[in-house]
């Protein structure tokens, strides 16, 4: 698939971004979770060029990869698919949507099947709890990379649901993990009517739960503001459907060749894949970059 915009594009709209926002996994990370030497050269060319370049993920800052957090001059990073924005370089955090309490209580009769595996987000951590850590397979984590990522960023606990409910005014996500297609689609769609939500999924076996009107694209504007511009001045990558409000609401949105189909028939643009470095043909593409 080759890159292409699905409208025409005025000098007048490019010029007004100055915000790079960047989904991370299946979008600026290759298929093993690695950022690309082109892309890494890209990312680091727009920042001399004084573009903000801000990571975007549903990841907790502490996830984050290691040559991710050490290109020099990334300063902002939107985790949590909205829940929290961070300055990287001061470690202050400039923006947060927790999970109320009450929001916790009302999603709790999703929390206790054994054929979905629990994790909570807070205090930029991720748990689960320890005896499901044991057969990700189970729950549809199946490929090498996937079992790699959790086990390396998941924090094993014996009673997740007592956790829970000891932290839970500081829940910035919950995410329900199953391999059964059927009650995660319904589950999805029951959430999306629980009072206090935000409900979405970014791969084919996860719910990932958030604070009400908890989303990139909320976290972006919010993140535009205390810049000083606008959502208008924001160019968004993604690939998953915890990516289509950021790429609808930017000033330019942009998909991944990669992308789900809602993805692709929203975008203002389709890149090359993440395989293909898609993020550094679209920067140059678009912005000369």
């Amino acid at each position: 698939m080759k890159f292409y915009y699905k409208m025409p594009l005025s000098l007048k709209k490019l010029n007004k971004i100055r915000i790079l926002a960047f989904d991370m996994d299946d979008t600026l990370l290759d298929a093993h979770g690695k950022l690309s030497e082109a892309n890494k050269a890209a990312i680091m060319r727009a920042m001399e060029k004084g573009y903000h370049v801000v990571i975007a993920t549903g990841r907790v800052l502490a996830a984050l990869p290691k040559d991710v957090l050490a290109v020099e001059g990334v300063q902002y990073a939107v985790t949590s698919n909205g829940a929290r924005i961070t300055d990287m370089h001061t470690g202050k955090i400039l923006f947060e949507n927790l999970i109320t309490p009450e929001a916790v209580d009302a999603v709790d009769p999703y929390l206790h099947d054994e054929d979905v595996m629990l994790e909570i987000f807070f205090d930029d951590a991720v748990y689960a709890q320890e005896k499901d850590l044991a057969r990700l397979a189970y729950f549809g984590r199946t490929s090498e990379k996937s079992q790699e990522y959790v086990l390396t960023t998941r924090k094993p606990v014996d009673d997740i649901l007592a956790l829970l409910e000891a932290n839970k005014d500081r829940m910035e996500n919950i995410n329900l993990i199953t391999a059964n297609d059927e009650k995660r689609l319904r589950w999805l769609a029951e959430l999306k009517k629980v009072p206090g939500i935000t409900a979405c999924s970014s791969t084919p076996n996860n719910i990932e739960i958030g604070g009400l009107h908890v989303s990139k694209a909320d976290a972006l504007e919010e993140l535009a503001d205390y810049l000083g511009t606008g959502i208008e001045s924001v160019m968004a990558f993604g690939d998953s459907s915890n990516d289509e409000q950021m790429v609808v609401r930017a000033g330019i949105g942009v998909a991944m060749g990669n992308s789900v189909p809602e993805l692709l028939e929203r975008a203002d643009y389709i890149t090359l894949t993440n395989e293909d470095d898609g993020v550094a043909y679209a920067l140059e593409n678009l912005l000369g970059i």
